[in-house]
């Protein structure tokens, strides 16, 4: 299975868990919606061994919860849940802000000034929120996120860091059934972006560890409407 050229071959394991993960991050398949491995083949297409696989690596990463032998489901978004991801958040962003700061040359600044640039632009033209403006913006918003770690900090954070930004994502996906208000987010951005180019390591891991909790309040109050 192709992945593009010049790029490595995609197993059908791979195939299955890239997309079923997008699936589950992005809403496709909803919490606490059952993953029946017969479903999971008419879906991809595939055999029963690249699910079965899939599904195991998927739950190693969060985003797929198995009760003995009751079978796979989606996790349930929970304000106990968002509460303990915020908390992890938090001490992962920490010490990736550090180590950045720390490692980060001429080269990553640049990179967070272009992401910060870009994400500028597709705010500037956003539009109304539908689904399409909504995906390009996530695009960009993950991008700067990226820049911020990419290349400057050990792969294993930058791993975690980016399994929980996804985590995060299926939250604040919840947000999206409101207005965003584009000055507000391109605000806070900017402020993000300064301070880490102002190299005050403190004044950077302040802002960030705030950054992570906007959506709290907002995204609390639709799970309570939920229950």
């Amino acid at each position: 299975m192709d992945n593009g050229a010049g790029s490595t071959p995609l197993t059908y394991s791979d195939y299955v868990f890239d997309r079923l993960r997008a699936d589950i991050v992005n809403g496709a398949i909803a919490p606490r919606a059952k993953l029946a491995m017969k479903d999971l083949m008419a879906r991809y297409q595939v055999g029963l061994s690249p699910v079965r696989e899939a599904l195991h690596r998927l739950v190693g990463e969060g985003f797929v919860h198995t009760v003995g032998q009751r079978g796979f489901t989606v996790p349930a978004l929970s304000l106990d849940d968002l509460e303990d991801l915020i908390a992890l958040r938090t001490l992962v962003e920490e010490a990736a802000v550090r180590q950045a700061l720390e490692r980060g040359g001429d080269a990553w600044e640049a990179r967070i000034v272009a992401a910060f640039h870009r994400l500028e632009l597709q705010i500037g033209r956003f539009g109304s929120a539908d689904d399409d403006g909504i995906a390009q913006f996530e695009v960009v918003h993950r991008g700067f996120h990226t820049a911020m770690y990419q290349g400057v900090v050990s792969p294993r954070l930058a791993s975690l860091q980016a399994n929980l930004f996804d985590q995060a994502f299926r939250y604040r996906k919840t947000l999206h059934r409101e207005p965003l208000l584009p000055q507000e987010v391109l605000r806070e951005h900017r402020h993000l972006m300064e301070v880490l180019l102002s190299r005050d390591a403190d004044a950077a891991v302040a802002v960030i560890c705030k950054h992570l909790t906007l959506t709290r309040a907002s995204t609390e109050h639709f799970l309570a409407g939920k229950d």
